[in-house]
């Protein structure tokens, strides 16, 4: 298992490893909801983590893909 860091995920203080990581434009996140952008509200995989709601798109905000 290597560390990779923490989430590229604005907010998220959640360290990255070769086992949980979620790849998305180059960078690494913790989960695949913090990966997609939080689309319609997809949580952290870490409860209580701040960053599902900072990251929350509006409406028919773009989210990324290929997470």
């Amino acid at each position: 298992m290597a560390e990779l860091g923490i989430c590229a995920c604005p907010g998220c203080e959640e360290d990255v490893t070769s086992d949980n990581a979620a790849l998305s434009e180059g960078q690494a996140f913790c989960c695949t909801g913090c990966a997609a952008g939080h689309p319609e509200g997809l949580p952290c995989a870490h409860d209580g983590c701040p960053c599902t709601e900072l990251n929350r798109p509006s409406s028919g905000e773009p989210t990324r893909e290929g997470y």
